[in-house]
């Protein structure tokens, strides 16, 4: 399933990392946890990658590096503890997006450190506890 140590690249991590530009820091830990094979994955991110490809050709390429990593499953309790989430922060006044929700749940079910550049993590690792590295501001 997962191992020690391993992460997970919001959307907003692998969109960085795969820019020509900026991002020295989160582009050097990405590489070398790929190196270490500590990265994973899991389908709503995939999702939203794939959906933001260029053409046919970058659908593929992506497609096949994606699928090379493992996959922290996204069951039935992590959709049934995102709602919960969503909820609980909802009621505070936050409104997090459901990919967001589910993607933070997703880590915390498979003990997943959760790499990003998105503020709303932050706010979700303030209500439950999540592992986070964030690249704001690197």
């Amino acid at each position: 399933m997962t191992q020690p140590g391993g992460v997970l690249l919001d959307t907003s991590a692998w969109v960085a990392f795969f820019s020509p530009k900026g991002h020295k820091l989160l582009k050097s830990q990405v590489q070398d946890a790929l190196d270490a094979e500590r990265v994973h994955t899991c389908s709503v991110v995939v999702c939203e990658l794939l959906v933001g490809a260029r053409d046919r050709s970058a659908f593929a390429k992506l497609d096949q590096l994606l699928n090379a990593l493992p996959d922290a499953p996204i069951d039935r309790d992590v959709w049934k503890r995102a709602a919960g989430l969503g909820f609980s922060l909802r009621k505070q006044g936050q409104s997090v997006p459901l990919p967001d929700l589910l993607i933070a749940e997703a880590c915390r079910r498979h003990a997943l450190e959760l790499w990003h550049l998105d503020a709303h993590y932050e706010a979700i690792r303030d209500q439950a506890p999540l592992p986070t590295r964030c690249f704001l501001g690197s």
